[in-house]
């Protein structure tokens, strides 16, 4: 055998290597689409998620002053008894309960490009409530239907396109980290005695990171457990702010079908 025969066998051998590498690779692909039902957890921004203006809202819609028991009795040194009666009855002091929530149900499509590339969509759902005891200047609790702002609600909507990473694959077994940035829409709403009235709509972005992720299954059926988190920055009308979400589907889990 001559140098040049020697040479096109290196030269064939060198470009049948990763196509070798790609078949085998590609035996471990079930089906190149997949859809996912999941759920996230929301622990961080059922705690401290912060409803800027609250205050402002229940002063605009109630009519009369808010704030707490210390400031209302200052207000009233030296008022005539009956109007500093009529002040505090009229007086708003609001204790924020405790935030609710069944964390992020999300649902996915991804589409397989290669062994090691995949992009789809992720459609997230989050809904957070909790429930306010209100009280007047004479630290008299407000029976339900009396007392405004009692209950609120934030919901919140995510659609992310997502590019996936699978960086280990076996049979059974996948390996990934992936990243998706898209659009949020937020709507938060409090209830007074009768009627329900919105007081935020608000547009961002959300960025979600998965830092690891794997799956396992078979053919068809897998279920899947990720490490990361979801961050939301959105444009608050009509206050005209930023409101931020952080730290939100630290761990989530999934299950799917590949086809």
């Amino acid at each position: 055998m001559n140098k040049y025969s020697i040479y096109v066998l290196l030269v064939l051998l060198w470009i049948s290597m990763p196509l070798s590498a790609e078949s085998t690779a590609s035996e471990f692909i079930h089906g190149r689409h997949a859809i996912r039902l999941g759920w996230g957890d929301a622990a961080i921004p059922a705690s401290q998620y912060d409803f800027e203006g609250l205050y402002g809202v229940i002063y605009d819609y109630v009519g009369s002053p808010y704030g707490n028991i210390d400031e209302a009795l200052q207000h009233i040194q030296g008022m005539p008894a009956p109007r500093a009666d009529e002040f505090l009855r009229n007086y708003r002091v609001v204790e924020t309960g405790r935030m609710h929530t069944f964390g992020h149900f999300f649902l996915g499509y991804r589409y397989q490009f290669t062994p090691v590339v995949s992009f789809g969509a992720d459609i997230d759902f989050l809904s957070m409530h909790r429930e306010n005891k209100v009280y007047d200047g004479y630290k008299t609790y407000l029976v339900k239907g009396q007392g405004p702002c009692r209950y609120e609600e934030l919901k919140h909507l995510t659609l992310m396109p997502t590019i996936r990473f699978t960086y280990f694959r076996q049979r059974v077994l996948e390996l990934y980290s992936a990243l998706g940035v898209g659009y949020s829409y937020t709507a938060y709403t409090f209830a007074v005695p009768v009627e329900w009235n919105e007081l935020d709509n608000s547009h961002g972005i959300s960025l979600n990171t998965t830092l690891f992720g794997v799956n396992v299954g078979g053919e068809h059926w897998y279920v899947e457990a990720e490490l990361g988190s979801m961050c939301s920055w959105s444009f608050m009308w009509p206050q005209s702010t930023w409101g931020p979400l952080y730290g939100s589907r630290l761990l989530s889990v999934a299950v799917g079908c590949r086809f």
